[in-house]
């Protein structure tokens, strides 16, 4: 273990990167937190599952984490940082062990803490994995708000039984037709989720005529 001093974290459920956090998030300026160097496979299932640590390790971090807030220090109870040797990922536990939050570190402080860490031995973090339902990485924060509105309005057309104008759209964006609405509506479905922007781009902008 190795105290990590003066940076910023994000804590989401999903890791943003620094450019796409926003003026609304929660920013902590952290003053101290600790940090373990850990293997691959245990950063990327940390960052992608939700997670579950071991007893031992939560009391091993316990109040090791402090915040500036208010001209005053704060103690978060379980906080840290796990990196490799590529980049790092620091992680909010609640007091199961479950990771509640994760966020990644600017490019400049993730590389300080790789590159400082470097003589370090690996940690072997208990954990189990809750879900093994990898977060969605393949969008943006923007793209995923995009992408969560245009799911929505598929919904609300199936639930309200316009199945014409799901074909309508079916046919808008692949360039043919399609009898089953429920295909229709699934193979839509399944080019948003796989980051097909052609369909993604031309839902937008049937969705913005059909609106009016």
């Amino acid at each position: 273990m190795k105290n990590v001093y003066d940076i910023l974290v994000n804590f989401k459920e999903k890791p943003y990167e620094f450019y796409e956090w926003d003026n609304t998030d929660s920013i902590n300026h952290v003053k101290k937190i600790p940090s373990f160097k850990v293997n691959d496979l245990t950063i990327y299932e940390i960052m992608n599952y939700d997670v579950n640590m071991s007893r031992e390790f939560l009391e091993s971090i316990l109040d090791k984490t402090e915040i500036f807030s208010d001209r005053e220090i704060k103690k978060i109870p379980y906080a840290c940082i796990v990196f490799n040797d590529e980049f790092a990922l620091a992680i909010i536990l609640d007091k199961s062990g479950r990771v509640v939050g994760k966020s990644k570190l600017l490019f400049d402080e993730s590389d300080d803490v790789v590159i400082s860490g470097k003589g370090l031995d690996i940690h072997n973090i208990e954990y189990s994995i809750i879900k093994k339902k990898k977060v969605n990485l393949k969008f943006t924060r923007k793209e995923s708000k995009i992408v969560m509105l245009l799911e929505k309005y598929l919904n609300k057309i199936l639930e309200n039984k316009k199945y014409d104008e799901l074909k309508y759209i079916y046919f808008e964006c692949f360039d043919e037709e399609e009898s089953e609405f429920i295909n229709a509506y699934l193979k839509l479905k399944k080019s948003i989720n796989d980051a097909d922007f052609n369909v993604i781009n031309r839902l937008k902008s049937l969705i913005k005529v059909l609106k009016k």
